[in-house]
């Protein structure tokens, strides 16, 4: 193999290992989502009635030199027939310019959230995404924090 070929394949390497290093990098700056509970606010179950109250919890906390934007959380259920479409949301809703999160660093979140009567009956889907100030976003979906809305 001559110099020139061992010289591309070198400087491909490295483009490659960069490139990598970049991503993880990005990865470690994106805040963090941790104690997330949602339940019931009247008790510790997850079985929450038509009209009841859902007390979802978490800590976010952003990395490096990044201060806490805003969240955003979604309570959705999961519709027989699969379609995104169908979904019925308790709550789709970003919560900015907060006082008691923007801004912050590390911060607990209580947020109340009422059911509405009309609500579908079974399992919901808890979601909660945290932004921070330079554009960093992490979600809870891997979590499957899930309630249950009954009568």
């Amino acid at each position: 193999m001559n110099m020139k070929k061992q010289l591309k394949i070198i400087s491909s390497l490295m483009l490659a290992l960069l490139m990598l290093n970049a991503c993880e990098k990005e990865e470690d700056e994106s805040p963090v989502i941790t104690e997330v509970v949602a339940k019931n606010h009247d008790n510790e179950s997850k079985e929450i009635s038509l009209g009841g109250t859902i007390m979802v919890n978490f800590t976010a906390e952003a990395r490096g030199d990044a201060r806490l934007d805003y969240y955003h959380i979604e309570i959705h259920d999961h519709p027989a027939s699969g379609n995104v479409e169908d979904e019925y949301k308790i709550i789709d809703d970003d919560f900015k310019n907060e006082s008691e999160f923007k801004g912050l660093k590390k911060t607990p979140v209580h947020k109340h959230v009422d059911v509405p009567e009309t609500a579908n009956l079974g399992k919901y889907h808890v979601v909660i995404i945290v932004v921070d100030d330079k554009g960093y976003a992490t979600d809870t979906e891997a979590l499957k924090t899930e309630i249950e809305i009954i009568e």
